[in-house]
């Protein structure tokens, strides 16, 4: 949600000591950002890009960061770096709609007759899912089979996995797209009941589908951020079909397209609109 002054409140919030900061006050963009955004240094690497806008944009964080002096200047990474990825796309989101490009002309090929369809999208009338501030960022899932315990010769099926910050998205931005899905299960494991280690990237790739297939669908019924699936329908056949609107140009995470069940998760997500 924006107010007038472009103060923002966060899905999540920048963590700090246990504690979530959530209002933020942005800028729009500008050509010095648009340049910094096509250098060498960022362009391959989406992520890398987000944390560079951030740090420019962020104008102040409420309890954190007091206004800064020169508007153009840049905050300190580990701030954007250690937000978790909800937030930043989130941002990048509202960053945009300020700086007057809050519409969206999708065109997707119909999956029934090939046609070409339009959609002219409001990037200001999407959902936004929160995610309670006196829950933990995290989803508890009970795998079909589970990770195998060499030392008990049984399988442990419930897991804990953390939603990923920048640092996160920005390690997954360089790896091949073929490795992004076990990546990203492995950097948001935070425990295993029945065993004292966190499983590798390796026992993660050794997973049965059936669990990865689990974990996906239950990260993505549960993520918070900007809700980027769209209903669209083909005037050629009638078919209707969702789509998924690129409101970034980057770093969707490798997610499963596959549609949130509720407007409120197994821990308490709330919706709203971006403004």
């Amino acid at each position: 949600m924006i107010t007038d002054n472009d103060r923002v409140a966060l899905p999540i919030g920048l963590e700090i000591d246990g504690i979530r900061y959530r209002n933020i006050v942005i800028d729009e963009m500008t050509g010095i950002d648009e340049e910094n955004l096509s250098s060498r240094k960022v362009r391959n690497n989406g992520a890398k890009a987000i944390t560079l806008l951030l740090r420019r944009c962020i104008q102040s964080i409420e309890g954190v960061l007091e206004q800064k002096r020169d508007p153009l200047g840049l905050i300190d990474e580990k701030y954007v770096r250690n937000m978790y990825v909800a937030d930043r796309d989130f941002l990048i989101m509202c960053i945009r709609t300020i700086s007057g490009d809050s519409e969206l002309l999708m065109n997707v090929n119909c999956p029934s007759c090939d046609s070409e369809v339009d959609k002219l999208v409001n990037l200001k009338e999407l959902d936004v899912y929160e995610w309670d501030e006196n829950e933990p960022v995290e989803i508890t899932v009970d795998l079909p089979r589970g990770f195998y315990n060499q030392d008990t010769q049984q399988y442990n099926k419930r897991v804990r996995w953390g939603f990923p910050k920048g640092v996160a998205q920005e390690r997954l931005a360089s790896l091949p797209e073929n490795e992004m899905g076990t990546n990203l299960i492995a950097i948001g494991l935070r425990s295993v009941d029945g065993r004292d280690s966190i499983p590798s990237s390796d026992e993660v790739r050794r997973l049965s589908v059936r669990d990865r297939g689990a974990l996906a669908d239950a990260i993505v019924e549960n993520m918070v951020g900007v809700e980027t699936k769209i209903e669209m329908c083909c005037d050629a056949c009638g078919h209707e079909f969702d789509s998924e609107v690129n409101t970034v140009g980057f770093s969707n995470l490798g997610q499963r397209k596959t549609q949130k069940r509720s407007s409120v998760g197994t821990n308490g997500r709330r919706k709203r609109k971006l403004r």
